[in-house]
C-alpha cells in the first residue's frame, strides 16, 4: 500500500503519526504487566505508521470522551472510536474496521432477556462516560 504525499502530510502533520489510544475499552486497548499499552488499536496505529514510513506516538487516555478530545485538540492525528454523532462532531470517520456487538448486563431474575426489550421509554440505561 502506498500513500500520496498529500495523504501522508494530512495524517502526519508533525512528521510522525500521533494516535489517540482509549484504554477505557479493553477490547481495543489495555496495559500489559509492565504498564505499556497493548491491543488492537495500538497494533493498527503502529502498522499504519510503518506503512506511512513514519514513527508512531501513542497519546493514551482512560476514556473515549478524553480520547476524542485529544484528537479535536490536535494533540493526536487519529483515534479509534465508535461512530457517535455527538462525540464525533469535529472529526471524520472512516469505514468501520471492526464490529463490536454490545449487550446489556441485567440480574438473572430480570424480565429483560433480549436486547430489543430494553429499548423503551420505561427503562433507564447506564453507560460509562
Amino acid at each position: 500500500m502506498t500513500f500520496s504525499a498529500a495523504v501522508k502530510s494530512a495524517l502526519t502533520p508533525t512528521g510522525r503519526l500521533r494516535a489517540s489510544i482509549n484504554l477505557g475499552n479493553p477490547i481495543l486497548a489495555n496495559r500489559d504487566a509492565a504498564g505499556l499499552p497493548v491491543g488492537v488499536s495500538i497494533d493498527l496505529a503502529r502498522e499504519l505508521a510503518r506503512r506511512l514510513g513514519v514513527e508512531s506516538e501513542l497519546v493514551v487516555s482512560d476514556s473515549a470522551g478524553k480520547s476524542v478530545d485529544i484528537v479535536n485538540a490536535d494533540q493526536a492525528d487519529i483515534g479509534f472510536f465508535a461512530i457517535d454523532p455527538v462525540r464525533g462532531q469535529g472529526i471524520l470517520f472512516t469505514a468501520a474496521y471492526v464490529l463490536i456487538e454490545g449487550s446489556y448486563l441485567v440480574r438473572a431474575a430480570s424480565p429483560l432477556q433480549r436486547n430489543e426489550e430494553v429499548d423503551t421509554a420505561a427503562h433507564r440505561v447506564t453507560v460509562g462516560k
